[in-house]
């Protein structure tokens, strides 16, 4: 993913907002800007910011379970390995 800085990202914006579009034939590309080195914020294809949010929103409801998922989940176990978390 390509870091450039805010500074940077505010001189040349429509640069930074093509490459993450993906025009001139080039793949879209995910700009990470950095905020005094640290990653502040992405820029991405305003699609794939439509695409994370619909998978946000996913969910199901018990009822909405089939039914052998449902006896699935209510006879796994925990791997033993991870006992110490039921450790009162």
């Amino acid at each position: 993913m390509l870091e450039v800085s805010s500074a940077e990202v505010s001189k040349s914006f429509g640069v930074y907002r093509e490459k993450a579009e993906g025009s001139r034939g080039a793949a879209p590309e995910p700009v990470r800007v950095l905020h005094y080195n640290k990653p502040a914020v992405v820029i991405v294809q305003a699609d794939e910011y439509e695409r994370l949010k619909r998978r946000d929103k996913m969910s199901l409801a018990l009822e909405e379970l089939p039914e052998d998922l449902i006896d699935q989940i209510a006879s796994s176990t925990m791997d033993p390995r991870f006992d110490f978390l039921n450790a009162k």
